[in-house]
């Protein structure tokens, strides 16, 4: 652009004096009598004139009058700007500014799109009406129209200007050949000797066309970084020389493609020595053992970046935080062997001064302080502990961000710590509607505050409606009202997730239930109070007490007798301890971790109509199989719920399966051990009609419950960096008996949609088909199961 600008004033020098010496006019230090614009067409004068620096009765000076020219032009609005001079009788002069007009753009117009919307693709061009006619930004403008045709699948789109109509009447028409849709149908690999094609398809982010399920757009962008990551899983596993390109091959019609990987491999490259020098604190032996990455292996830049990563680790835990840890390569002439060279400058150790927390306007800091890890003032530093306390602070539901800094100069022994936060929004009252196949229609309002503070009332009604009262303590408050058509639940809950700034935790909740099932209606009120300890991060243990009282009536006459031996009031309590290991790394959608929780109780502990003993336990298991080059996971998981029931339970303490969250596949409380039906006999005309049992059709629960599910979870469209829609395919086994035994086993195999709208916030819709291949013969199933919440 410099270059440009240059050349530019060098041609208007050019002209001035070429003018000026024409007329025999040495115009140095002449009076300015007048200044004229000539040329102008469409551009209103004053707009030029408002560049202009030079004024009537100025002394001529060239380099003013060169600036003048520089303006005018970055107005934008002309081709071409010079200036000449005339001499007036009395020796005065007549400055002239000579323009010659750009032309505008008076319309923009799209000819041939169906695919893309005017209106989405006039956003995706820096064009608009009344700009001046500008061949490269129109040129601009054609690219990210072909660009975002690509992205679509249109992969031979042609888009084309019509100058004919942009010089005639100034109406900017695209013409756009959006010819078929191309589908990638195959991607194979040539050069491949180590790793077969399906390993490296793998790899690889194209979807090939699938119908219904992918369209297999071909995109040039996507296909050249998959060449990249061929190319770098081969160097990551040794072969440092490989290289990997692409070629596509159309079909005759242009409407399918195929792409063609073509490997180079190279030579295995493995590690021959490591050397480790500037160590003291650490011996060359245990860094050694440290590192991922050994004498002998295939050099891997995975291994070494672990390797340097694990060296360090190793001196931030003893509080060498400026530790400096440098792992260089060096290549061997002529055999494919790699010598690595750690290089470490220890430095010293350093305590934690003073912790300053900024970004608090609301939440209180010990709440903050809580989540610190490995910075206790006064302490050794653990210096892996900056990264682990980032990632709670910004994983948990009270901030957006987290950052951690070390202050201080290398020279003090203790650095200070500032820890910088962003709070979230943390009260929200929602009004919704949720619909399911397991609980009918659902009214929803919810008044939920996940950052309470139920020492802090507010002083005065503007505090309490700004928001800014019972905030603060990372507790955590809900109140929920739900009535619906089939189930109704009203419930406060609230938890202290800290007692007392200790590792204690205690959750309460009072709450109200009722449910119409098929052969009488069940009512609950009651409340739970449940006290805890954490022990480190993953393990924790609690003790909860339980007391409600259970109200059964409208009993159908052929309902199961276990339903008629509860009706009326029961009162229930028990006293529970359940302990839980968790290692998942998000709470709504884990993609990684773990999850184990082993709970046992017993009925009738606090008195009560019932005395009996539950055990349960759960797993689950996350893996990421896949990331692709979006950040979406594909995730595989692994859920298992096992129960028993010692002694004689109640119809509605017993374990049940089936339905959306259950068993898919089959209905709501579908599976398990029929009732007894008792008719009462009848005295009449005909005599005595004696007592009538059988069977019922109605399950009426187990005292032994096996659930095995397995889910493959993966990402189909997404927007603004959101899932918006993925698909599960899953397999859904177990049973439910009345003893231990697997007589009676299930299987249900299916596939599901999860829907995230985004005007509707993270509300999940569930929509789920499944068919039972293995069941009973009194099974109740289901083909199609849903789970919808819908905010308002």
């Amino acid at each position: 652009m410099n270059a440009v600008r240059l050349s530019l004033a060098a041609t208007l020098v050019l002209a001035v004096a070429v003018t000026a010496g024409a007329q025999g006019v040495d115009p140095s230090n002449r009076p300015i009598a007048e200044i004229r614009i000539e040329g102008l067409k469409d551009v209103a004068e004053q707009l030029v004139r408002n560049a202009i620096r030079v004024n009537p009765g100025d002394p001529y000076d060239e380099a003013t009058i060169l600036a003048d020219l520089t303006r005018i032009t970055h107005l934008g609005r002309f081709r071409t700007v010079t200036s000449k001079v005339q001499q007036k009788p009395d020796g005065s002069l007549i400055v002239v500014y000579v323009v010659q007009e750009q032309p505008l753009i008076q319309d923009i117009q799209f000819v041939g799109n169906k695919a893309i919307a005017d209106i989405e693709l006039m956003s995706m061009i820096n064009l608009r009406p009344g700009d001046p006619v500008d061949q490269f930004s129109i040129d601009q403008a054609v690219t990210r129209i072909k660009q975002a045709y690509e992205q679509k699948g249109y992969f031979v789109t042609d888009v084309t200007v019509d100058a004919q109509q942009l010089d005639e009447t100034g109406v900017l028409i695209f013409r756009i050949r959006e010819g078929p849709k191309v589908r990638l149908r195959k991607a194979m690999f040539e050069g491949n000797t180590v790793f077969s094609d399906k390993e490296l398809k793998s790899k690889i982010r194209s979807s090939t066309y699938v119908f219904i399920l992918r369209d297999g757009a071909v995109s040039r962008e996507q296909l050249d970084r998959d060449a990249e990551r061929i190319r770098d899983y081969y160097r990551e596993r040794g072969y440092l020389d490989a290289q990997c390109g692409r070629r596509i091959q159309m079909s005759d019609d242009q409407r399918d493609a195929d792409v063609v990987f073509v490997v180079e491999e190279g030579r295995l490259y493995t590690v021959d020595k490591i050397d480790v020098s500037g160590n003291e604190l650490f011996s060359a032996s245990q860094i050694l053992e440290s590192m991922t990455l050994k004498v002998g292996d295939v050099y891997s830049a995975d291994r070494l970046k672990k390797s340097e990563k694990y060296i360090q680790n190793m001196y931030a835990k003893l509080g060498f935080i400026q530790a400096g840890v440098a792992l260089q390569r060096l290549f061997h002439d002529e055999n494919p062997l790699v010598d690595v060279i750690v290089k470490i400058r220890e430095g010293k150790p350093y305590n934690v001064g003073s912790i300053e927390i900024r970004g608090n306007q609301l939440t209180k800091s010990r709440v903050i302080l809580r989540q610190m890890r490995g910075m206790d003032p006064g302490r050794r530093f653990d210096g892996t502990g900056v990264e682990a306390t980032q990632r709670r602070l910004s994983d948990s539901p009270l901030f957006e961000e987290a950052t951690v800094t070390i202050l201080g100069s290398t020279e003090d022994d203790e650095r200070d710590v500032l820890l910088q936060v962003k709070e979230k929004n943390t009260g929200s009252l929602s009004f919704g509607a949720g619909i399911s196949s397991d609980a009918g229609v659902i009214g929803a309002i919810d008044l939920t505050q996940r950052n309470f503070d139920i020492a802090n009332p507010p002083d005065s009604l503007g505090e309490f409606f700004s928001g800014k009262a019972f905030r603060g303590a990372g507790q955590y408050f809900a109140l929920q009202i739900q009535p619906g058509d089939e189930v109704s639940r009203y419930s406060v809950n609230f938890r202290e997730p800290y007692i007392l700034d200790s590792s204690y935790f205690m959750d309460t909740s009072i709450f109200f239930f009722e449910r119409e099932r098929t052969d009488y209606d069940e009512e609950r009120v009651g409340g739970n109070l449940g006290v805890g300890q954490r022990f480190g991060d993953v393990w924790q243990a609690s003790v909860l007490a339980r007391h409600e009282d259970i109200d059964i009536t409208s009993i159908e006459l052929d309902a199961p007798t276990d339903v008629f031996d509860v009706e009326g009031q029961n009162t229930l309590t028990a006293l529970g301890l359940s302990i839980s290991r968790s290692t998942v790394n998000s709470r709504l959608f884990p993609t990684r971790g773990s999850r184990l929780t082993m709970g046992v109780s017993q009925a009738g502990a606090l008195g009560g109509d019932f005395d009996f003993s539950k055990v349960t336990a759960g797993w689950d298991k996350f893996w990421t199989v896949d990331e692709d080059f979006l950040g979406r996971k594909t995730v595989f998981s692994v859920r298992t719920d096992v129960g028993f029931i010692f002694g004689d339970a109640p119809i509605f303490e017993r374990f049940y399966a089936g339905g959306h969250r259950s068993m898919r596949g089959f209905d709501f409380r579908g599976i398990g051990p029929l009732g007894d039906v008792r008719l009462p006999g009848l005295d009449g005309i005909l005599g005595t009609i004696d007592d009538v049992t059988g069977d019922s059709d109605e399950s009426v629960g187990g005292d032994f419950l096996f659930l095995l599910r397995f889910e493959y979870n993966f990402p189909v469209y997404s927007q603004g960096g959101n899932d918006i829609v993925r698909m599960v395919v899953f397999a859904d086994t177990g049973t439910v008996e009345e003893n231990i035994g697997f007589s009676d086993y299930r299987v249900s195999l299916g596939a599901g949609i999860r829907l995230a709208v985004p005007f509707l916030g993270k509300a999940p819709f569930a929509f789920d088909f499944a068919i039972p291949v293995m069941k009973n013969a009194d099974d109740e199933t289901q083909l199609f199961s849903f789970d919808v919440a819908l905010p308002f």
